[in-house]
């Protein structure tokens, strides 16, 4: 589980921001956290904020993180880290390293891993480990390639890997990819147990497709479950990944550009999926079967995103999710919320991070203080901010919607109601 994200010098993060789902003290909506020994950890946040004032952002630098981890092994010698982009408008801000810190529990064990990098080189990266109540090292990076390890048995263990780092990879990479034990947790905690997802269907589609082509019937039922509460007329549905040739392909083509295009580029895999509507037709019960693309924005990005939220209830897995509430209606937006705090379906502790803009969510009957985060940004820098509501201590009956489109908690739109602007 994530206990807390810090990312400083990041698209339009420019100063270090903090999101931490760590649970304060206060005990309201308990069914909202979760209790792990001696860590209070949130089933989820919401971040808010105008447009471009950063929300995306935000998923894009744990985006960016986490695929610079995954992807390291991957890197030639020569390569650039293609995920770091630094903050634009500050000319220092352009030379320097960008940074990433994440606090996070893994089998049962604190772990805390961070790591700065330019486009050209990593220049430091450290990893923590809680046996105790204290962190220990397991290891240390500075200046590109100098490192510090303060167990022995650590040291025996990673120090023959030094050698087999290049400055653009990443240590933690490296010493798992040779089988050492001491990383090897950690490594597959960014590998597996964290995800990101945009609002994007076609890039859905392609995440997905692997799940739904297991003919896993447990999906199929929860799929269904899912659209049934959403109250959506899909009774069940078809899944067919085949290979298609070129002269398949083509047909899809006009007309009068067939006889000229060559048929190779349009050879491939297509994934055609069908939505079976059950319908009483003058008193007789008809099935129809309808292409998921004829279906609303809303039902395709529900069916997608289904078997990402069935996974991460079954394997525990935090879902970071850009445009969360996009083309869905703001009741189906609080229902997926509250299925992360619901522990007879939430069982392996799955956590949603989640920008949005539906005020709805804005309730202290239905999120703490503490899982609320707006990000506004400075006209004037260009800097992205983020802070939680927590910062404000609302009242517990504070209408806190009403309080944020009034400008309270800023993080809104500054919208001119001149008409002359327009003259």
């Amino acid at each position: 589980m994530l206990l807390q994200f810090s990312v400083e010098n990041y698209r339009s993060f420019k100063e270090r921001a903090v999101l931490s789902l760590e649970a304060s003290a206060d005990k309201e909506l308990e069914n909202n956290f979760t209790v792990v020994g001696k860590e209070r950890i949130l089933n989820s946040a919401a971040v808010f904020g105008a447009n471009a004032a950063g929300k995306s952002n935000l998923i894009r630098a744990l985006t960016a993180a986490i695929m610079t981890v995954r992807q390291s092994n991957n890197r030639q010698i020569n390569d650039p880290l293609e995920w770091i982009i630094p903050f634009g408008f500050d000319q220092k801000c352009l030379v320097r390293p960008t940074s990433f810190e994440f606090v996070f529990l893994a089998k049962g064990k604190k772990y805390v891993y961070g790591f700065s990098a330019t486009k050209t080189a990593v220049n430091t990266e450290y990893l923590y480990v809680y046996h105790t109540a204290k962190a220990s090292t397991v290891f240390e990076r500075t200046s590109c390639n100098r490192y510090k390890f303060t167990s022995s048995a650590v040291k025996r263990e990673l120090f023959p890997m030094i050698e087999r780092n290049t400055d653009n990879k990443l240590f933690l990479a490296t010493a798992t990819s040779w089988n050492c034990e001491s990383t090897r947790i950690p490594y597959l905690w960014f590998a597996e147990m964290i995800n990101t997802y945009s609002n994007d269907s076609q890039q859905l589609v392609q995440l997905v497709s692997p799940m739904f082509d297991n003919g896993d019937e447990t999906l199929r039922a929860f799929t269904n479950r899912l659209l049934h509460e959403a109250d959506i007329n899909i009774s069940d549905y078809t899944y067919k990944s085949v290979e298609v040739t070129g002269e398949e392909a083509k047909q899809f083509l006009p007309k009068e550009i067939q006889s000229i295009v060559s048929v190779l580029p349009f050879a491939g895999k297509e994934i055609r999926i069908e939505a079976i509507h059950t319908v009483e037709e003058n008193g007789t019960v008809r099935q129809y079967r309808l292409p998921l693309g004829e279906e609303s924005q809303g039902t395709q990005h529900l069916f997608l995103f289904s078997p990402v939220l069935k996974r991460a209830f079954d394997n525990g897995e935090t879902l970071c999710v850009d445009e969360f509430d996009a083309s869905l209606h703001p009741l189906m937006v609080i229902y997926l919320m509250k299925l992360f705090n619901n522990p007879e379906i939430n069982r392996a502790h799955a956590q949603l991070i989640a920008s949005a803009h539906a005020m709805e969510l804005l309730s202290l009957d239905r999120l703490r203080r503490d899982q609320i985060y707006f990000v506004e940004k400075k006209r004037k820098t260009g800097e992205s901010e983020l802070y939680s509501l927590d910062e404000f201590s609302p009242r517990k009956n504070e209408d806190v919607r009403k309080a944020y489109l009034r400008g309270r908690y800023g993080s809104v739109p500054d919208i001119s109601e001149e008409a002359d602007l327009w003259q």
